[in-house]
């Protein structure tokens, strides 16, 4: 098996008995061990009259086993011991996976292994559980992207499986005459979840043979009857379905362009990755691309090639275009660019220049491999091996043996016209009304046949003198060099150390290579007083963030594909660059993005359309998740400096360009700089970066201009309720209680008893009592005061009761601490202690926890250390003294309470059994502010 030289983990396959395919990986340096299982069964196998049992099974595996009967007991011993745990089901294959503390491992594989073996699919839960199912189905009615499947599924071969509904609800799993759930349920486990379609994945510290014993132990038993799975023998389209213009209303206010070609399936070519380089060129974002013409039209935002959904028998090779609204009125003319460039392709055999050029990225990839966590490195492997031969389960992702121009001939072939579809997506379609209304997730689309004529047009377009490939990519490194240490005092674990210091320029660095791998971070915040006067200055630091990306995007787009990645982003203070990746050529870089940063130069059309832009994306948060929004809604009143969606909007349609002119110099006059230089970085490389800062920010830089950013006080108000109207939304319910400090005892009090109510919560509001698929308790810190969230989402039943719902489990939740277990409480305190002591897995975690202290001011970098301490010397006594004095009398004490409702009339039911304040705004203006 090829491994990365960067990897030094050890490796065994074996074959079961059953013939269940297993890896083991022993991981020296990890706390935790994990494991994942994956099945060859999806919504594929699904029967035509119980769609979605695939998924309800799976739903199902978690609710008690022989030996572990209660439904919540998995889930608890998981949390308990510091462990995750989640699965999923997809077209093809199913997979389950968790990590927990090494100690408790085996444990946990007893527990995880009895899925396979012994599961009860009793009939208490099936009943309860389809509730769930359904509540996931609804929760997703507004997601566009599980809209456009549901036309997808209604506009190809119905007799290919992809036709079904995947996800299932309360009426395709309900009662039918003549047949039982549960016996249905039983036996399409007893068909599918075979031995032989199997693989499973068990990492951690414990020693090959330890794995080895708890693979045979648990998952030797799993049957198998040694019937291969059965073939697709349907193809995804029919002739009839091709040469189709699909028009599909969103729920929100995005306008795109899908070019959709049909291929078989490509997974034979993985050691050569053809399709790859073809979504290399027609993705491409330098001059001469596709989206460098639509972008000088102003008839597009971005583009992305290559994705689409593929299966063992399929392929949909997808062109995606985000339009602007004057592209969304050119189509036609986008669609024949797209074939001028097809066409530039196949005028002669591609120069083998682009393979070597992703050759080389794919090679750099995988010598430096980034480590991954436990967790997420079984979840990966465990479908590798799915599709993989052993030798590649590590490499087959990266793997690019040379190029084939005979394959990439081949699929240029099915990138005709006549092998089409395309689908637009537009809030304002067509002039008639639609003609579909697709069944499962009620979306309005039209189907038209394009004529023969256009089709022939396209496949004709000509030459454009605008459109060529791309040059000779002059930031790839073939071999880039772990630099030097140059300083005695430096080790792996010496936390970055402050090398200047003066006059508002603050700047840390820390040379480190201890992940072997050549890449470093840099992270600029910039503190700008001007940028937070007003809603007005925010939302146009906001726009202003988005014009730059864009402006940067062509220029320095080769930086980009040869793994130097850079990105702009506000904080409520200002903004951030942040740069990443290879080392060895960011430094050339950074003076060219701090240019353009400066010179802000930007034409009233590019001004117009990103204007326009912007308000859309803020009006979409109207269609998100009922508890998304209470939450964003929770983050605007707490925090003053982030303004909410509603407000922004109301502040940004009144901008004129002149006005925007004007306020981007500003931004960067009276500045603040802090700054962290992190990885295969010299020390002499820091003092050139300093050096280039100084110069570019000459003249703007003063301590005075750190800004503080405050949240809002409510001790001693009492509960405050925050009605919020969600028409056409489901019901949703979240309530708040933000702590009055923030040491360090405090926060490990809040994280405790966070970790001690969740699991119960969970099982109490989603598996008992039903109310929906999204509930949850929540360590919520906000501008570092830490804060504990109860919330609820709930297709069917008011927020009100869902409140009242809560306010009685925590009114309980002492009585739930005065009996647990001495033995529980030790290890769930061990269980979060462990979780905090997780060693870092690779450069960017590493990098992202020393900047998240800069931010918070501690630069000390042993606050989490501090903080372990304190949770490891509290007492379960100390959690209930500090919830009877937080949380005792719930709804008298310090919160906020946001609430759902549909409409009037529901509001006015709502004002009969909860108190809501007069003058809300009013109230909260007038809290004190806490830094």
């Amino acid at each position: 098996m090829k491994k990365s030289p960067n990897d030094a983990k050890q490796y065994q396959t074996i074959t079961l008995g059953n013939g269940l395919r297993a890896l083991l990986v022993h991981n020296p340096e990890s706390n935790k061990s994990a494991a994942a299982l994956a099945v060859n069964v999806g919504h594929f196998d699904d029967p035509t009259h119980r769609q979605g049992l695939a998924h309800f099974l799976e739903h199902m595996l978690f609710l008690g086993t022989k030996n572990f009967p209660d439904g919540s007991e998995y889930q608890q011993f998981i949390n308990q011991h510091g462990g995750s745990n989640n699965a999923w089901t997809a077209t093809e294959h199913t997979c389950f996976f968790f990590d927990i503390g090494h100690q408790h491992f085996s444990s946990a594989i007893e527990r995880f292994g009895e899925f396979f073996t012994a599961p009860l699919l009793s009939e208490e839960f099936v009943n309860k559980e389809r509730k769930n199912i359904d509540a996931e189905f609804k929760l997703k009615l507004k997601d566009d992207i599980r809209r456009l499947y549901d036309v997808h599924k209604e506009t190809i071969n119905q007799d290919h499986p992809f036709a079904k509904f995947s996800v299932g609800s309360s009426e395709t799993l309900a009662d039918k005459d003549g047949y039982n759930l549960r016996e249905e349920l039983c036996d399409f486990f007893q068909a599918n979840y075979q031995a032989n379609f199997m693989t499973l994945v068990l990492e951690g510290p414990q020693s090959l043979t330890e794995l080895e014993n708890l693979a045979n132990n648990h998952f030797s038993k799993v049957k198998s009857n040694g019937i291969s799975k059965a073939k697709i023998n349907h193809p995804l389209y029919l002739p009839k379905h091709q040469q189709k213009w699909i028009s599909v209303q969103p729920v929100k206010n995005d306008q795109q362009l899908i070019i959709s070609f049909a291929m078989p399936s490509i997974d034979k070519f993985y050691r050569q990755k053809p399709e790859s380089i073809l979504a290399y060129l027609i993705g491409h974002e330098g001059p001469g691309s596709i989206l460098s013409l639509l972008k000088s039209k102003q008839w597009a935002l971005a583009l992305t090639a290559g994705s689409g959904i593929n299966g063992s028998n399929f392929k949909d090779f997808n062109i995606s275009i985000s339009l602007s609204e004057l592209g969304a009125k050119n189509i036609t003319a986008i669609v024949s660019i797209v074939f001028s460039y097809l066409n530039l392709l196949r005028k002669e055999p591609l120069n083998e220049q682009y393979y070597q050029e992703k050759k080389s990225l794919a090679e750099l990839s995988f010598s430096y491999q980034e480590k991954l966590s436990p967790l997420d490195s079984v979840s990966q492997l465990v479908i590798n091996m799915q599709h993989y031969p052993e030798q590649d389960y590590i490499f087959g992702d990266y793997v690019m043996e040379g190029q084939n121009t005979a394959t990439l001939t081949a699929l240029l072939e099915f990138m005709v016209a006549s092998n089409m579809r395309i689908i637009s997506i537009d809030k304002d379609g067509p002039e008639q009304p639609h003609s579909n209304t697709s069944k499962w997730y009620q979306v309005p689309y039209t189907v038209n046949d394009i004529e023969q004529q256009q089709i022939e047009q396209w496949q004709q377009a000509a030459y454009l003198p605008e459109l060529s490939l791309p040059n000779k990519n002059p930031y790839i490194v073939a071999r880039p060099e772990l630099v030097k240490d140059d300083s005695e005092k430096n080790n792996n674990l010496t936390p970055p150390a402050i090398i200047y210091q003066q006059s508002g320029l603050n700047v840390w660095f820390k040379h480190d290579t201890s992940f072997n791998t050549p890449k470093g971070y840099i992270y600029l915040s910039i503190d700008s007083p001007a940028v937070i006067e007003s809603a007005s200055t925010i939302a146009m630091t906001r726009l202003f963030i988005d014009l730059y990306s864009d402006a940067v995007t062509e220029e320095h787009y080769d930086a980009e594909l040869a793994g130097i990645h850079y990105h702009l982003y506000s904080h409520q203070s200002g903004l951030t660059l942040q740069l990443s990746g290879i080392s060895t050529k960011q430094e050339q870089l950074l003076p060219l993005l701090l240019a353009s940063l400066m010179q802000g130069k930007f034409c009233p059309n590019k001004f117009e359309l990103f204007k326009q832009q912007l308000l859309s994306h803020w009006h979409n948060a109207e269609n998100s998740k009922s508890i998304s929004q209470l939450f964003a809604s929770l983050s605007a009143t707490m925090q003053p400096k982030s303004p909410s969606s509603q407000t922004l909007i109301n502040a940004l349609e009144k901008i004129e360009f002149q006005q925007f002119k004007s306020f981007v110099p500003r931004i960067f006059e009276n500045t603040a700089v802090d700054m962290l230089i992190h990885g295969n970085w010299s020390k002499q490389s820091a003092d050139k970066i300093i050096t280039d800062i100084k110069q570019v920010f000459a003249g703007k830089l003063s301590e005075s201009n750190q800004v503080q950013t405050p949240c809002i006080d409510i001790q001693g108000l009492g509960a405050i309720t925050l009605p919020m109207e969600l028409p056409e939304h489901d019901h949703a319910a979240l309530l708040y209680y933000p702590m009055a400090n923030k040491d360090l005892r405090t926060v490990a009090l809040t994280m405790l008893t966070n970790q001690l109510l969740s699991p119960t919560f969970f099982q109490e509001m989603r598996t008992e009592k039903q109310y929906g698929y999204l509930v949850g308790v929540g360590f919520i810190p906000i501008n570092r005061y830490p804060g504990i969230a109860f919330y609820i989402q709930s297709p069917h039943t008011d927020s009100v009761t869902l409140t009242k719902a809560m306010d009685d489990f925590i009114a309980r939740s002492n009585n739930y601490i005065t009996n647990l277990p001495a033995e529980h409480w030790q290890h769930l305190q061990f269980g979060l202690a462990s979780q905090l002591q997780e060693k870092d897995s690779n450069l960017r975690i590493k990098s992202q926890r020393y900047w998240a202290a800069i931010c918070n001011k501690e630069a000390s970098f042993s606050q989490k250390q501090k903080l372990i301490s304190i949770i490891e010397s509290l007492s379960i006594n100390d959690v209930a003294e500090f919830l009877q004095q937080n949380f005792h009398g719930a709804e008298s004490k310090d919160r906020l309470a946001l609430l759902s409702y549909e409409n009037g009339a529901q509001l006015e039911q709502m004002a009969k059994s909860i108190t809501i304040n007069e003058n809300i705004e009013t109230l909260l203006k007038k809290c004190q502010r806490k830094y």
